[in-house]
């Protein structure tokens, strides 16, 4: 073939070449979900995605599965899941991301809310994860010191505050931990972690905090504390002790206190990655991200009822009072 004919053949190729990209583009995408019993969560999910054009049932395929607490949910709709022939899947948290990538190594995924996207490899740096993964972390430096020093501010005759982690995955609890030992000199406290995994080991946790007659509690970043919530919430409030927590949805249903981010843009912040991703990105070169802000909410019903005076100063730095 000369050269003129393998230029004119090349040039009969190239609509054919568009045609099959477009074609790529225009085909139905499959979007696999797991999150957990949190509908508003998913709405602000889904009502983003329509924002930017995607209605399921006509351009998308959503695959929703909702799993319920204290059960091996997040397994079973990994594996689930992972038998389809999905372009992406949004994970709610950490163990379904865990179980996702068990069933399915190579699966593109983004991660709404997650203590440690380095630490537990799901990406290589914030800036560039590099792998098939990317999403919120949860754990920015110093947020645990801040939610202990607000702790101290509110009650400040406080020495002995009890840790309660259900962390799960690699990093995220001792990140956390290492936060609250290296301020708690100079909050004049000092701090004991008290570990679960599940709710049985959550409740004796517990007790065991009653048994060390700790003075006030924080929780750490982790699914089965904010599921679970309400056992805390009400220990705490059997025991009168003040508390600290990682979401504002413990304050919302009678908690204290929290330092959090915001959960409902984490999770449309989610929705732009998956718009991407079913653009045609790579999630490990979409940067990773901590949450735009963290806000502080305070319960004054549940102070009075713990007879706690909290400074009109901490009052006004609040963002929300209930």
């Amino acid at each position: 073939m000369d050269r003129r004919s393998f230029i004119g053949m090349l040039r009969g190729m190239l609509p054919l070449a568009a045609i099959a990209q477009q074609a790529a583009l225009n085909r139905v995408k499959r979007l696999g979900v797991i999150v957990g019993s949190e509908p508003f969560l998913f709405a602000a999910f889904d009502a983003s995605l329509r924002q930017l054009g995607w209605v399921p049932g006509e351009n998308v395929i959503v695959e929703l599965r909702t799993t319920r607490a204290n059960t091996a949910d997040s397994a079973t709709y990994a594996a689930e899941l992972a038998r389809m022939n999905l372009d992406v899947i949004l994970v709610g948290s950490l163990p379904p991301a865990i179980e996702m990538r068990k069933a399915k190594p190579d699966q593109a995924m983004v991660i709404a809310t997650c203590p440690g996207l380095v630490s537990n490899g799901f990406a290589a740096t914030m800036d560039r994860p590099g792998g098939h993964s990317t999403g919120i972390d949860e754990l920015p430096p110093g947020v645990t010191a801040k939610r202990m020093k607000l702790l101290k501010t509110a009650v400040p005759r406080l020495s002995r505050v009890a840790l309660v982690s259900t962390t799960p995955g690699r990093g995220g609890h001792e990140r956390q931990l290492a936060d609250a030992e290296q301020i708690a000199p100079e909050l004049g406290i000092s701090v004991k972690p008290y570990r679960a995994a599940n709710l049985d080991e959550l409740k004796t946790a517990l007790g065991a905090i009653a048994d060390d007659r700790m003075e006030a509690l924080a929780t750490f970043q982790g699914a089965v504390a904010i599921l679970n919530r309400q056992v805390i919430i009400d220990f705490a409030a059997a025991h009168r002790l003040p508390a600290m927590y990682q979401a504002t949805a413990f304050v919302e249903s009678g908690g204290l206190m929290a330092w959090a981010p915001d959960l409902v843009e984490q999770y449309r912040d989610a929705a732009r990655y998956v718009d991407q991703v079913l653009k045609g990105a790579s999630p490990g070169d979409l940067p990773a991200r901590y949450p735009s802000g963290y806000f502080l909410t305070i319960n004054a019903g549940t102070a009075k009822a713990l007879d706690l005076v909290l400074p009109p100063a901490l009052l006004a730095q609040a963002d929300r009072v209930i």
